[in-house]
């Protein structure tokens, strides 16, 4: 079995190395999953192959046709409007709760720095930063089941960022602004404010990630 598998249940031993693989590149869009292979790649018998894809499947990370095998999802531009029409509106709905009470989580602000300092990194550097900049937002809410909704969404977000690569949706520096116009907003309690800076930040990334995708798909047809 793969030396990256740590001391959890084997199935989620094997889910978390594929989504790590899945989300470093090393398995591209469209990549197929067969259980025979998965199975034989960490020495496994092939149900537990199989109960590994399935969790896959149902998080969105994998597709699969009937009587086909599992393939890491290609997204396209549509599905891309779709995913960030979505976590536009829970984000927006918790910046303007939070607003309320003038709360930044300190993950917010912490995640906001590494942005800061990673001003000459690859895009792709980015996106973890990012993404937990935007979770803590969320997560500050103390909704386990908000919480968990838009874990499975990020998951696509991030998908999203692994078939664009190193593409710059955004530069780094502008993003790091945007993020910290939201939290003085949020800080004073300006709930409308707060929910436009984050629109408008969701949506140029979301116009450019959409133009790329397109993108790809014709130069692939």
């Amino acid at each position: 079995m793969s030396a990256r598998l740590g001391v959890v249940s084997v199935v989620q031993a094997i889910i978390n190395d594929l989504r790590s693989r899945i989300f470093d590149g090393e398995l591209a869009p469209g990549t197929a999953l067969g259980e025979v292979d998965v199975a034989a790649h960490y020495a496994v018998a092939r149900p537990t192959a199989k109960a590994a894809l399935e969790n896959l499947v149902a998080s969105g990370l994998l597709t699969r046709n009937a009587h086909q095998s599992a393939r890491v999802t290609l997204l396209n531009s549509a599905d891309a409007r779709d995913i960030y029409q979505t976590r536009a509106i829970i984000e927006a709905e918790a910046v303007r709760l939070l607003a309320t009470t003038g709360h930044v989580p300190p993950a917010a602000y912490d995640a906001n720095a590494q942005i800061t300092a990673l001003s000459n990194a690859s895009p792709v550097q980015i996106i973890e930063p990012d993404l937990r900049f935007h979770a803590a937002l969320v997560n500050a809410l103390d909704s386990q089941r908000t919480s968990a909704i838009y874990a499975q969404l990020s998951d696509e977000i991030r998908l999203c960022m692994t078939h664009v690569q190193d593409a710059t949706l955004l530069s780094t520096k502008d993003i790091a602004a945007e993020h910290r116009k939201l939290l003085k907003q949020i800080e004073a309690h300006d709930a409308q404010g707060a929910a436009s800076t984050l629109g408008e930040h969701l949506s140029r990334a979301c116009s450019k990630l959409e133009a790329h995708l397109d993108h790809i798909q014709q130069t692939a047809e």
